[in-house]
C-alpha cells in the first residue's frame, strides 16, 4: 500500500487576479511578524506560481494545477481554509519511499 503525502493549495485573494501557493507556512511569535518557513519543495512551486501572477494573463489557475499534475499531483478535493476569498485544494501523491517500504515488505504465506 503506497505512503501518501498532501499539499493545499491555497487562493489569497478574489477574481480574475487571484495569486495562488501550495503548502505556505509561516512561523509566529506575539512579539515578531511571521516569518515564512514554507518548505524548499513548495517554495519552488510558489516562486513559479509569482511568476505566472506577475504576467498579468489570467486566469493562472489552469497552468498552476497543470504544474502540480506534471509532477504527479493529483486533486482530491477543495476546502474552505476560513479567510475571506481564501478556497483551499487539497492534492495527493504517493511518496517515494512508500512504495520502497511496501515492496521491501515480506508477502505472507498463505495457509491453506
Amino acid at each position: 500500500m503506497p505512503n501518501w503525502e498532501y499539499a493545499i493549495l491555497t487562493r489569497m485573494s478574489a477574481g480574475l487576479d487571484t495569486k495562488w501557493h501550495v503548502n505556505r507556512v509561516f512561523k509566529h511569535a506575539e512579539t515578531e511578524l511571521p516569518t515564512e518557513i514554507t518548505e524548499a519543495r513548495f517554495t519552488k512551486y510558489n516562486e513559479q506560481f509569482d511568476k505566472l501572477h506577475a504576467a498579468k494573463v489570467f486566469p493562472i489557475l489552469p497552468a498552476v494545477l497543470n504544474s502540480l499534475g506534471a509532477d504527479g499531483w493529483e486533486l482530491i478535493d477543495d476546502m474552505n481554509t476560513g479567510m475571506t476569498g481564501g478556497e483551499g485544494l487539497v492534492f495527493k501523491r504517493p511518496t517515494a519511499g512508500g512504495a520502497k517500504k511496501a515492496a521491501a515488505r515480506p508477502k505472507k504465506k498463505s495457509r491453506r
